[in-house]
């Protein structure tokens, strides 16, 4: 069956209504563009702003890593400070049975995780001055 050319220049119509609001709605908005170094940092930094109880899921959809011990206790240690249940400037995870590469590794990945909650942190002191300048 084919459709009247009423119901189709309607259907373009409501498209293009829909794609023009959306623009304008968003270009009323103070949008900033974040950029990160790495994956991991920017996934850290995404599950600080969803403040959300599924981080442990949304982590694992972002950041498919191999199921070693380094990445667990990474995760773990990282999902923990994000609960607000640990500390990103000296998170503890050194026991020293770490290996010298996975020592390496978490370090790094422990320093992407500090940088976003620095960015993270900037955020919120952006945003607060910004509603107190709209009250």
């Amino acid at each position: 069956m084919i459709a009247p050319p009423f119901f189709l220049l309607a259907h373009v119509f409501r498209k293009r209504l829909y794609r023009s609001s959306l623009v304008r709605l968003l270009s009323q908005r103070n949008l900033k563009k974040y950029m990160f170094g790495t994956r991991t940092s920017g996934v850290v930094f995404a599950l600080l702003l969803l403040q959300t109880e599924k981080a442990e899921e949304v982590m694992n959809e972002l950041l498919p890593t191999p199921n070693t011990k380094a990445w667990k206790k990474w995760k773990a240690v990282v999902l923990d400070c994000i609960r607000g249940r640990g500390d990103f400037g000296s998170p503890d995870w050194n026991d020293g049975t770490w290996s010298d590469t996975e020592k390496v590794m978490l370090i790094d990945l422990f320093q992407d995780a500090r940088d976003a909650h620095q960015v993270f942190e900037r955020y919120l002191a952006e945003s607060a001055s910004e509603q107190s300048i709209l009250v």
